[in-house]
């Protein structure tokens, strides 16, 4: 009996840490009772979005969002006289937990405190909201940078020291905790440590850390900024100014042109946002043209989960409808094999358009190349070759000074796009940098035998491949003590007999002293 339940126990931990490798595809670490929530695929989706954009800085980011006065408080007046602050707070919850990364937030100075626009809310219980969400996606599957951008007017006749009364600070610190905040002093201390970058992925004196360094390195989740000239650095250390931001409403402004120049231009103005009505169609647009879409729809609380799809269109920049595939599978048929576990470009020449799609590992495709560490500047190979051939321990199909790449943000997408437009490609399919050969569902870059970074997840086809023979020598020794202490060996057996004879021999001897 207890050789099964040893045995029990070894399936059940097989269990645990097999179904661990799940993780990455469909647990929701946060309950989204009123926003529609993320469908596994659109977790894993977003994810992989957000690990491609690992190396790149966060100003350059493409963030989506909603100014909430615009969306939630158009209707001011039920807001206030239904009493619904806990609707509304767990509504902005919910929103934090799908897609939105960015926030635009009206605030009043009521005192010495800040009041939200339009509402009986306080800003300390927005605060608290975002400080819930936060800890509670902490880690490194969930974690993403969000920005959080302020509109403070101060009373009427309001003089201009009246302002010093309130004490951001101390309101950040107990209502959200300065541990997650990316503060100007952490900039400043990055980039005296030259560790900000520019479009050419060198250090910069003006430049701003990548992601991971933020997120995985720093630990840090929320950068709050200014929109209006109400603080200053003495009375608000832990915000930025207004300055630092490119913010417009209405149309945009910004050149969307397509040349390396213009882009990489583009690319050393910080932070652009645009605060504008957008619809399904136009917002991928925006976005695409390497700005930072802020929505600000007519709606109320009662409706508001009607955005959630234009949310959604402007988030997932990359993948076609439908992918990537949650559950990849290898075969072998045919004589051929079969792994749905790398990425192919899928590049449409009547429309201009590109969409990430998940395919076979071992098809012969087209690859693409970036030019050292420009961002606009690609090359593909005309040669074709398996995912695994491309890009491998032999040597990389790219030429010289050329590695095997993938667009990291809709800008980059954007002159990938004009790339192949000048260069007259036809339809085409090209395999980019990503595939989640290692663990199911985990999508890195850096090759075929790059590894997943979420170090607690381990495959099934890993794990049973390590588990297997520990387990087989395990019972295999049970076996044998089993079988030891049932069975009498023959050395037991010749040590039973001489014992014997040794107490008779004994026995016949006499007692005492010889005289």
């Amino acid at each position: 009996m207890w050789i099964l339940i040893y045995l029990f126990a070894i399936w059940s931990s097989l269990r645990t840490l097999v179904t661990a490798s799940d993780v990455v595809a469909t647990t929701e670490t946060v309950s989204t009772s009123v926003w529609p929530s993320l469908s596994p695929q659109m977790t894993v989706a977003f994810r992989s979005q957000r690990d491609v954009m690992g190396n790149m800085t966060i100003d350059q980011l493409p963030y989506v969002g909603l100014n909430l006065r615009r969306v939630l408080l158009n209707n001011e007046t039920s807001m206030i006289n239904e009493g619904n602050n806990t609707r509304l707070l767990a509504l902005i919850k919910s929103i934090l937990a799908s897609e939105a990364t960015a926030f635009v937030l009206d605030l009043k100075q009521q005192n010495d405190t800040l009041m939200v626009v339009d509402s009986t809310l306080l800003f300390s219980d927005i605060l608290t909201t975002f400080q819930s969400f936060i800890s509670s996606t902490q880690n490194n599957l969930y974690a993403n940078v969000i920005v959080l951008l302020l509109n403070v007017s101060g009373p009427v006749g309001a003089q201009d020291n009246q302002n010093q009364a309130l004490n951001t600070t101390y309101l950040l610190d107990k209502n959200l905790g300065s541990s997650y905040i990316y503060k100007p002093t952490d900039l400043q201390s990055d980039r005296s440590k030259n560790n900000t970058w520019n479009v050419y992925g060198k250090s910069s004196i003006d430049g701003w850390p990548t992601l991971g360094s933020v997120l995985y390195e720093q630990k840090k989740r929320l950068v709050v900024g200014e929109l209006t000239d109400f603080f200053n650095q003495t009375t608000a250390p832990y915000i930025f100014p207004h300055d630092v931001f490119h913010y417009e409403q209405g149309n945009s402004t910004l050149d969307c042109t397509s040349s390396v120049d213009d882009l990489t231009n583009l690319s050393s103005i910080h932070w652009r946002f645009l605060d504008s009505q957008f619809n399904s169609a136009d917002i991928k647009n925006y976005i695409s043209c390497g700005l930072s879409p802020i929505l600000r729809n007519p709606s109320y609380i009662n409706n508001v989960t009607q955005l959630s799809d234009i949310l959604h269109e402007g988030s997932v920049w990359s993948w076609d409808i439908n992918q990537p595939s949650v559950t990849q599978s290898t075969s072998k048929s045919d004589n051929s094999l079969k792994a749905y576990n790398c990425v192919l470009l899928h590049y449409f020449a009547n429309n201009g358009t590109a969409t990430w799609r998940v395919d076979n590992c071992y098809g012969s495709n087209v690859g693409l190349c970036r030019y050292e560490n420009m961002a606009f500047e690609w090359l593909v190979r005309s040669n074709k070759a398996s995912y695994f051939d491309f890009d491998s321990y032999q040597g990389s199909k790219c030429p010289d000074q050329y590695t095997f790449n993938i667009p990291r943000t809709p800008l980059e997408q954007k002159s990938l796009i004009s790339y192949l437009k000048n260069a007259s490609f036809p339809d085409t399919k090209i395999w980019i940098d990503l595939n989640s050969v290692s663990v199911s569902n985990c999508w890195v870059s850096g090759g075929p035998y790059a590894t997943c970074p979420y170090e607690k997840v381990i495959s099934t086809r890993n794990f049973v491949t390590m588990m297997v023979p520990a387990s087989v020598c395990s019972f295999a020794l049970l076996c044998i003590v089993v079988y030891l202490s049932v069975l009498r060996v023959p050395i037991y057996d010749n040590r039973k007999n001489w014992r014997r004879v040794i107490n008779k021999i004994s026995k016949s001897e006499l007692e005492g002293v010889p005289s």
